[in-house]
């Protein structure tokens, strides 16, 4: 009938083309059948409207994991009652819009403030031990479906008091365990909570129903303070609230905001300190919603920064998230023109416009490198002078490779690009120098990069406590007689979360597993023990559930690994876990042993990115997150010089210096209260918050 009809145009309609691979007969008897290429939590992670209406069973609010959530939940019966409510509610949308008429304003800011004022308290507990907010989450459903209840405790309101904070450095005047030993041992509990609105304009007139306080400032997208620490707003305003329906009818406007006010019980106690004896609060309710640490918030900021496939570089053409950025709402940009995406899948950034030819740094060119560094992994710097001009009066046209050898860092371009990512400084010089230079023979081939010889995909350093953040390898020479010589890369967090999805018994003794990585020769002595993958830790005691967390760090660097020291029942099952990662991530490997059916080996070959670099080209990428690579080589006939200029940043420095620069971009060219994109995990064993 014309419903069962548009049901099924509302299911092909969410998925691409490549997911449709079912045929009639099988629609209502068994699971879709997606194919070699796409995986079930993958698929669930990208349309999560594929279990939207199953009661319990909702892709953004299941504490289920992944792969059993796909075997529950994903089956036609559920899909078939997912969209006929789909259809039910939308029809019941239109109905309500049509009665409404122009009194709704649908603009993106009519969306933002038309939220605002749906926020309410749902309850204050027995015993004031939380409250509960309910309010708009825009996530493309209908109003009703947008509706989310979010719990704060009054220990973390109790800590997180704007009240608390200190100005202008941002420090905490208390500490968390101050609520539990408060006021002689009488916690401090929630006597009531309400919302009000705040007119953050001094001249709005007050009336009986209004009063004059100070609230905190709102605040940028990006800060954990509760008050404006930086940004365009004070960190406290002199505000008119009240709970007036004219203040909820004027909640549109940009200057009126809506808050929690909290009152607290009196401590009751004579030696209270001053710092217990705050009785009220009010919290920004948009900083307490991007805040909001409940099962669905949680699991849609690791949406927003969990490194997939989807996201990886490949053999050839861009991620595949480009393609999802076409099936999906997209957040505001903050860049007025992507860049442009070479022949090799990476963007390439021109290097005159990161730094000018006195060598300032021009803001706009950097940040497009380091955005597109920690969206993509990795980029290129293209027309990069072989020597800094504006630091010598030499003549710079065919400098030989002992000439470049002998510059300090103040007159290479690689150095002094590096030094504009992170902020000024390069890092992890101590083996090989703040500038090292990979060419055959270099230092008496003490390290196999100096020989002709191929490198398997690693991670430099990776016996550091805390490896490099960016590297950058500048090809200042590749001679037209060299044969081979390429440099590969491949997306580690990426396939590890492959890894996951197809052995999940080999993901969780590489998570459980501690490997030994090494570096000691003549000058070094360096150990460290750690797993080749690293989990975000969220609390969870249950080391099933524990093993479907956020991967957060991939450590992988076969020439610099010694001796496990694991129990003896261990042993064989790490190196069984160790080959089956090792296909996933070493195309090599997979030609040796090549499998149409082997769903390891067809990844690597799909998602290994390979180019021999030109001379001019710096290879930007994240050390944390990407494993490079190198094909070998031969001279041949003729001019046969491979030589590659190289130095680290540390990847805190470089972290801070994206974000920074993120919140001027967001400052100069979005509109307040629209959000900033999500960052990807950098590789660094954390979660960027928010």
């Amino acid at each position: 009938n014309y419903y069962f009809q548009n049901m099924i145009a509302n299911a092909i309609f969410r998925w691409p083309p490549q997911v449709l691979r079912f045929s009639a007969s099988k629609l209502f008897h068994r699971r879709t059948h997606l194919g070699p290429n796409v995986s079930h939590s993958a698929f669930v992670e990208c349309h999560p409207t594929a279990v939207s209406g199953v009661r319990g069973w909702s892709a953004t609010t299941s504490s289920l994991p992944a792969r059993r959530l796909w075997s529950r939940a994903v089956q036609l019966p559920c899909r078939v009652k997912s969209c006929l409510a789909s259809l039910s509610s939308h029809a019941a949308a239109d109905r309500d819009s049509e009665s409404d008429g122009d009194e709704h304003d649908h603009s993106i800011a009519g969306k933002i403030y038309e939220s605002q004022q749906s926020v309410r308290v749902v309850e204050v507990t027995q015993g004031g031990g939380s409250v509960t907010l309910n309010y708009y989450c825009d996530d493309g459903g209908t109003d009703k479906e947008n509706m989310q209840n979010s719990t704060y405790h009054a220990s973390w309101l109790w800590s997180n008091d704007p009240q608390r904070v200190m100005l202008p450095s941002g420090q905490r005047t208390s500490t968390p365990g101050q609520w539990f030993r408060n006021s002689g041992g009488n916690r401090r509990f929630i006597l009531d909570a309400n919302i009000v609105y705040c007119s953050l304009e001094q001249n709005d007139v007050e009336n009986e129903n209004s009063r004059v306080a100070h609230v905190p400032g709102p605040t940028l997208n990006d800060s954990c303070h509760p008050l404006a620490i930086y940004g365009q707003h004070k960190s406290w305003v002199k505000a008119t609230f009240s709970s007036h329906k004219a203040f909820q009818s004027a909640v549109r406007r940009q200057n009126v905001r809506p808050y929690l006010h909290i009152t607290w019980n009196h401590p009751g106690h004579s030696n209270a300190s001053k710092i217990s004896e705050i009785n009220e609060s009010y919290f920004d309710v948009e900083w307490l919603q991007r805040m909001s640490y409940d099962d669905m918030s949680r699991m849609k900021r690791r949406r927003g920064s969990e490194v997939q496939p989807i996201h990886a570089i490949r053999k050839s053409g861009p991620p595949l998230w480009r393609m999802r950025k076409s099936l999906q709402k997209e957040s505001p940009s903050i860049v007025s023109e992507e860049p442009e995406r070479n022949e090799d899948g990476l963007v390439h950034v021109n290097y005159s416009s990161i730094l000018d030819s006195d060598g300032r740094i021009l803001q706009s060119g950097l940040f497009h490198l380091l955005h597109t560094v920690f969206r993509d992994g990795a980029a290129i710097v293209s027309n990069t002078p072989v020597i800094d001009n504006h630091s010598t009066k030499h003549k710079t046209d065919n400098l030989s490779s002992d000439k470049i050898e002998s510059l300090n860092e103040e007159q290479l371009p690689v150095a002094q690009l590096a030094k504009a990512m992170s902020g000024g400084a390069l890092s992890h010089g101590a083996l090989y120098g703040n500038i090292f230079h990979v060419r055959v023979g270099e230092r008496d081939s003490n390290n196999v990069a100096y020989t002709s010889s191929s490198l398997c995909p690693h991670q430099d350093l990776a016996y550091y406590e805390s490896p490099p953040g960016m590297q950058l390898l500048h090809c200042v020479a590749m001679g037209e007689a060299v044969i081979g010589g390429e440099s590969t890369l491949i997306d580690a967090l990426a396939a590890a979360y492959r890894l996951r999805e197809v052995r999940p018994e080999s993901f969780e003794c590489l998570v459980r597993c501690p490997a030994t990585f090494v570096k000691q020769r003549a000058g070094a002595s360096m150990t460290y023990r750690r797993p080749h993958i690293v989990l975000a830790e969220d609390g969870s005691s249950d080391s099933g559930e524990m093993m479907e967390n956020e991967i957060v760090a991939v450590h992988w660097s076969p020439p610099f690994e010694g001796p496990v020291m694991l129990p003896p029942g261990d042993i064989d099952r790490y190196y069984e876990a160790y080959s089956d990662f090792e296909r996933i991530l070493d195309v090599a490997v997979t030609s040796e042993e090549c499998d149409e059916y082997d769903e390891l080996s067809q990844y690597a070959k799909e998602f290994t990115w390979e180019r021999k670099l030109s001379p001019g080209e710096v290879l930007v990428f994240n050390n944390r997150r990407m494993l490079h690579g190198r094909r070998a080589f031969s001279f041949g006939e003729g001019l046969g010089q491979r030589h590659l200029v190289g130095c680290y940043t540390n990847i805190d420095d470089t972290v801070n210096c994206y974000r920074v620069n993120l919140r001027e971009m967001v400052l100069k060219g979005m509109e307040f209260g629209e959000p900033a994109p999500a960052t990807l995990n950098v590789g660094n064993g954390t979660c960027i918050i928010p």
